[in-house]
Parts: structure tokens; C-alpha cells; sequence
């Protein structure tokens, strides 16, 4: 039975950027909804600013972080930059474990990383 995902996608408020906001759990189970529903927003080359709001994230295993890598590179191939923000504990843990933030930028708050959309 695969985990519950939700995924919102919102304008910035900045021009060419764009805030995808996951809530529940990513894993293996959904990995194809996130791809049909960002597909369009990393297609577009205009959008050059993805910003990933976790903040209902509650889980994420190797699969999702493997999905966020790839996001990563498939827009670093553009000059095109994803952020991170506002990840609970969890979460955290497991994106700090993996090394993630060393090559994502990641904000605590979803404030900071709005206002580095805009620099």
C-alpha cells in the first residue's frame, strides 16, 4: 500500500521560482506521483529556483533522497538551483545522515529560504 504523499506547488512570490511543499511520507510507494507532478516544473526552464518545503515531510528513506538527488542534478545541468527548508527532526536526521546538505542548500525556516529566492 503506498505512503501517503501530498505535493503543492505555488508560485514563490519571485519571479521564475517556484515552492514545492511535501507533506506526509516519501519513499519507493510514491516515487511516480512526485515524478508526474514536478515534471512539469523541472521541465520548464524558465522556473530557476525550486525550493523544497518540508515541513509536513514526517518521513523519508534512501528512495526519496535518491528522487531529491536527481532533482539536484537534473537542474544543476541548467545553472538552475533546489533548495531545502524547514525540515522536522526526523527528517532532518536522515537528510544530515546522508550528506544532503552539503550539496543543497538548506534554511531552517521557510522565511530564510524565501527571502534567498529573492537574491
Amino acid at each position: 500500500m503506498p505512503s501517503e504523499l501530498l505535493i503543492t506547488i505555488q508560485d514563490a512570490g519571485t519571479p521564475n521560482a517556484k515552492v514545492v511543499a511535501l507533506s506526509g511520507e516519501l519513499d519507493e510507494s510514491n516515487l511516480d506521483q512526485i515524478r508526474t507532478q514536478l515534471d512539469p516544473v523541472l521541465t520548464d526552464v524558465s522556473i530557476t529556483k525550486v525550493l523544497l518545503d518540508l515541513t509536513g515531510l514526517q518521513f523519508i528513506n534512501s528512495k526519496g533522497i535518491g528522487y531529491i538527488v536527481s532533482v539536484h542534478t537534473h537542474l544543476s545541468k541548467d545553472q538552475r538551483v533546489l533548495s531545502m527548508a524547514a525540515a522536522n527532526e526526523a527528517v532532518m536526521d536522515v537528510i544530515s545522515l546522508v550528506g544532503l546538505t552539503s550539496i543543497i542548500p538548506y534554511f531552517a525556516t521557510m522565511d530564510e529560504a524565501l527571502s534567498s529566492l529573492n537574491s
